[in-house]
């Protein structure tokens, strides 16, 4: 009875260590999951990241990525300038004077206050997108994706079931329209995979 039993097969990985991500350098990244927290065949590569089974059969495979994207620099720089805007009639920077307030002052000021008031009533929030992926021998095969607001971190996660033969390589693949990074801990970062029992 023993020899007909197949080995059981699952892993869980987790992410220890931040992985900072540029958008414009490397579009598409493989997530690094460095610390095992169990691997019951010995399938998973932590140097590598990277799922490879030893039997064939159909696998349930997980992975979630969190993501705190950077605080755009053209934000800082906007506020800077703003700073130095000057009212044609008072002559004083940053102006709040009663002629400003008025519909016909084309001062620099009230330009940039009158269409700052009309961004925000349009666009409150500045997206972008973002997407983690499973790939098998440099191929995907499953994806998740989404528009997502700069000013929060966000969490992405994509479970699938696949039918994998012996020696294939599992990997997780994230890009997005944001530069940030990809944060560590168990909760936030994690990639797991179990084999079903089945005839294949």
């Amino acid at each position: 009875m023993k020899n007909n039993l197949v080995r059981a097969s699952a892993f869980r990985a987790n992410k220890s260590t931040t992985q900072r991500y540029e958008a414009a350098v490397t579009p598409f990244v493989k997530v690094l999951y460095q610390t095992e927290q169990f691997d019951l065949a010995n399938e998973y590569n932590p140097h590598i990241s990277t799922f490879i089974p030893t039997e064939n059969g159909i696998y349930e495979i997980t992975a979630k990525a969190s993501f705190c994207p950077s605080k755009s620099k053209k934000d800082n720089s906007s506020k800077h300038k703003e700073d130095h805007y000057k009212c044609d009639y008072c002559k004083k920077d940053h102006c709040k004077c009663d002629y400003c307030k008025k519909d016909h002052c084309k001062c620099d000021y009230y330009k940039k206050s009158k269409s700052s008031k009309d961004k925000k009533k349009h666009s409150s929030k500045e997206e972008y997108v973002a997407s983690i992926s499973i790939y098998v021998n440099g191929d995907v095969l499953d994806i998740e994706n989404g528009f997502f607001d700069k000013s929060r971190t966000i969490g992405l996660s994509v479970t699938t079931i696949l039918q994998l033969q012996a020696g294939d390589r599992v990997e997780v693949i994230f890009s997005a329209g944001a530069n940030g990074e990809i944060l560590a801990g168990a909760p936030l970062t994690n990639f797991q995979a179990v084999r079903f029992p089945s005839p294949m």
